[in-house]
């Protein structure tokens, strides 16, 4: 346990680091210090305390990877997203974006490809190259065959249907992901009306695995901070996950055959989860996720044929692990996304 906090038996309805927030601050930091000399801890405007990993010096090359098929416009507003903000990074030097396109047929996103794939001003922001995968659709393998042509030192998988919205979070990625024992980085990601989709993964959500306090609104804490807070979790969602290269090719990339489409991501952090690795989210790096833009929602019988198919995989290879996340408290329910207790949730049926 890093911080405890007892109530003394007075009324105390003030936040997490409360009046005895400097020496609070400080046994945190004095446990922090002995990780890294060089992290920095802060007080968040709520009342949290956040850990500022530094970045390793030299500073890694990032290569981040964007799958997408005919949708020139939410490419675009990817694309110029990234390009925004993370000029602070060397101004683009040191990292790249890897556009995989998918067979896609649409001329102006044809166009769009071969434009930005010609652009070599560093100036406008980071190198940018155009891949083929002349295959149907298989989401592990595009990121396999991307994250083999990929130089940089740190892998970002990110959906083409993402949007940055802050200068730093690069940053803040960056500092999370090259630590010591830290497997895959998940960041938060909201609906376009400002709402959470994604803070972590628990295991046996609604099935294989869902997403906690979905929906709830983007600047509310959360159950105890959740949404305020760096924490661990046993998965991160494929639309924004970070990963070292070295460690993505350590636990064999996503897998090809049994998980085409869905719950690869799961799979490859429950992988660095039995190597020893610790995966996070993170709120501080946040992106706006225009959800599943980009193939749509399929309810044809064959996606539903699939779907079952990589959901018996899944069962298969995991098990049991899938109903005992080590992150979620078992008195909680799994039939919901708001931490409601499961007797209270059975009790109203």
């Amino acid at each position: 346990i890093l911080y405890h906090r007892q109530r003394d038996g007075t009324q105390d309805d003030s936040p997490l680091l409360d009046r005895r927030s400097t020496r609070d601050l400080l046994n945190i930091e004095t446990l922090v210090r002995r990780e890294n000399t060089s992290a920095r801890l802060l007080r968040t405007a709520e009342g949290c305390a956040r850990i500022v990993w530094p970045l390793p010096e030299p500073r890694p090359m990032v290569s981040l990877i964007v799958p997408t098929r005919d949708g020139r416009e939410h490419l675009w507003r990817c694309i110029e997203s990234l390009r925004s903000y993370t000029r602070s990074y060397t101004n683009g030097r040191d990292f790249e974006i890897l556009v995989v396109d998918n067979q896609s047929t649409c001329p102006e996103t044809l166009t769009y490809l071969k434009r930005i794939g010609a652009d070599t001003n560093r100036a406008n922001g980071p190198s940018i190259r155009v891949l083929r995968y002349d295959r149907p659709f298989n989401f592990s393998a595009i990121n396999n065959m991307a994250a083999r042509e990929a130089t940089g030192e740190v892998l970002g998988f990110l959906n083409d249907d993402v949007e940055a919205t802050h200068p730093d979070w690069l940053e803040e990625v960056l500092g999370q992901v090259s630590r010591p024992g830290i497997g895959c980085v998940g960041v938060k990601l909201l609906y376009p009306d400002g709402n959470v989709q994604h803070a972590g993964i628990v295991l046996g959500m609604g099935g294989v695995a869902g997403h906690p306090l979905r929906h709830a609104e983007g600047r509310s804490p959360g159950y105890f901070g959740r949404l305020q807070m760096v924490h661990n979790v046993s998965a991160v969602t494929g639309a924004a996950l970070f990963i070292r290269k070295a460690l993505y090719q350590e636990l064999g990339g996503m897998d090809e055959e049994g998980l085409v489409v869905a719950f690869n991501d799961v799979d490859l952090c429950l992988k660095a989860l039995a190597a020893g690795y610790r995966n996070l989210w993170t709120p501080f790096a946040e992106f706006i996720h225009h959800e599943s833009v980009t193939r749509g929602h399929d309810r044809s019988e064959e996606n539903a044929a699939r779907l079952a198919r990589e959901e018996a995989a899944m069962v298969a290879r995991w098990g049991g692990r899938l109903q005992g996340d080590p992150y979620y408290n078992v008195n909680l329910t799994q039939a919901r996304e708001d931490f409601a207790l499961a007797q209270v949730v059975r009790e109203s049926r």
